[in-house]
């Protein structure tokens, strides 16, 4: 961020206008130098104890530019959230510990299974998994422990969250070596709950949910029987299973995997009636 005439100028224009103007505006340039969204440069500035200090004091443009200047080339974490609002973590064997001393269950977490057309923050499309995935939950499409104060787990933060460096280029894909977290080991003490997923992984393949979601997604009506009837045969076994083995209607998010109506929402689909008939078709 080079210090220049329209930059200083930006900065006195705002700071005439008392300090919430001069944070917004440090945050624009924050923004534009680091590469980072609105909401991500605001909650940067207003991190920074030394920079929201200058603001509070209505410091001279000089000043805040020599300190926006530090923080845009800082190596090192700005708290801005930026990863924790494009996707929660994938699970590696090595956090097992770290979910254990942050208290978190089967409830928070969720299986993406292999086959599954899932989209990648890091690729910035979509693709096939050749694996399973075990995953934090999310919601609203971000990590579920990012709250108004930061991580909630931040102290046992889960090892794909350590080893992201948007300022270094150092990312997800450079882990693909290490043993990740799965079913097998995560339900190893439970084998009712693992003869649970490995009997639904048979009856319902996620390569084949997909591929009849995608169908009908795609126009094609000769499709649509058979995604209903695998909607229809998910829904029977989670309420069957919650039933008898007492599952939690989020440890089989984990356990199972995505329900396959949230599945076929990804596709743009919701379940409607005909008639009494139900029917797949757009949202909307």
């Amino acid at each position: 961020m080079p210090e220049n005439t329209s930059m200083i100028q930006r900065l006195e224009q705002a700071r005439s206008q008392g300090p919430g103007a001069l944070a917004q505006a440090c945050a624009a340039l924050l923004a534009s130098a680091r590469g980072l969204g609105a909401l991500a440069a605001a909650r940067a500035v207003a991190l920074d104890r030394e920079l929201s200090g200058l603001i509070a004091a209505l410091a001279s443009a000089q000043e805040l530019a020599i300190c926006l200047d530090e923080l845009a080339r800082a190596a090192r974490c700005l708290g801005c959230a930026t990863c924790c609002r494009a996707s929660s973590p994938t699970l590696y064997a090595e956090d097992q510990p770290r979910l254990a001393a942050a208290g978190l269950g089967r409830e928070h977490m969720l299986t993406l299974r292999a086959g599954e057309k899932v989209y990648s923050a890091r690729l910035g499309r979509l693709q096939t998994l050749g694996r399973e995935l075990i995953k934090l939950r999310e919601q609203a499409g971000a990590c579920a422990w990012l709250g108004d104060g930061g991580c909630a787990i931040y102290d046992n933060r889960p090892l794909q969250c350590r080893w992201l460096e948007c300022w270094s280029g150092r990312h997800a894909g450079q882990l693909d070596g290490r043993p990740r977290l799965g079913r097998e080991l995560l339900l190893a003490a439970d084998p009712i709950a693992l003869a649970l997923a490995r009997e639904y992984d048979a009856k319902l393949p996620a390569a084949e949910i997909h591929q009849a979601l995608a169908d009908v997604a795609g126009g094609e009506e000769s499709a649509s029987a058979q995604a209903l009837a695998f909607l229809e045969l998910d829904h029977g076994l989670r309420t069957g299973i919650s039933g008898r083995y007492g599952y939690s209607v989020e440890a089989l998010f984990l356990i199972l995997g995505r329900p396959a109506l949230e599945v076929a929402a990804n596709y743009g689909l919701e379940l409607g009636l005909e008639g009494e008939a139900p029917v797949l078709r757009p949202k909307g």
